[in-house]
């Protein structure tokens, strides 16, 4: 499949609004205080982030059917998710896999401290650069909203990370 792109968020709910415009507006303080990724950038105003983000099956759902579909996935697989926020695509992926072990991390502790219910046991706290898991644990490795944020070096070193962990 080299060469091959797969859009797994095709069927990701886009936004109405003019995000562009929106950016333009941004100021280096509220820039400064979305990247620390705390209370603000996740349930804060909407200059920090999300303004705001909560638990819709409308957002994951068809994504997560998508990326099972995909992949095959089945009971007896393992899948991570590096930027996992608050779990909800882990959430609605044990729901369409019952019985798959998942696991999730963020460098965010607001995010997993006030993440939902279902996935608190499986989520912890935790950088792509220094993944806390033994070489070879996951048959998947997913990272949706968070490599783009690191700067190259790091980057790279998530990269292998990712590598390392996976099957």
């Amino acid at each position: 499949m080299i060469g091959t792109e797969i859009d797994l968020l095709k069927n990701y709910p886009r936004t109405k609004r003019n995000t562009n415009s929106r950016a333009h507006k941004k100021t280096e303080k509220s820039r400064n205080i979305a990247q620390c990724f705390g209370k603000e950038f996740f349930d804060g105003e909407r200059d920090y982030g999300y303004g705001g983000y909560y638990y819709n099956p409308k957002y994951w759902e068809q994504v997560v059917s998508d990326i099972v579909n995909y992949y095959e996935l089945k009971s007896s697989n393992s899948v991570l998710d590096i930027g996992c926020a608050k779990g909800f695509m882990l959430n609605d992926l044990v729901e369409a896999v019952p019985g798959i072990e998942v696991s999730g991390l963020d460098i965010s502790k607001y995010a997993i401290d006030n993440c939902i219910d279902t996935m608190k046991p499986y989520l912890q706290v935790a950088d792509a650069v220094k993944l806390p898991f033994e070489d070879n644990s996951f048959d998947l490795v997913i990272s949706i909203t968070t490599l783009h944020n690191l700067k190259k070096d790091k980057f790279v070193h998530a990269i292998q990370e990712i590598e390392r962990v996976r099957k």
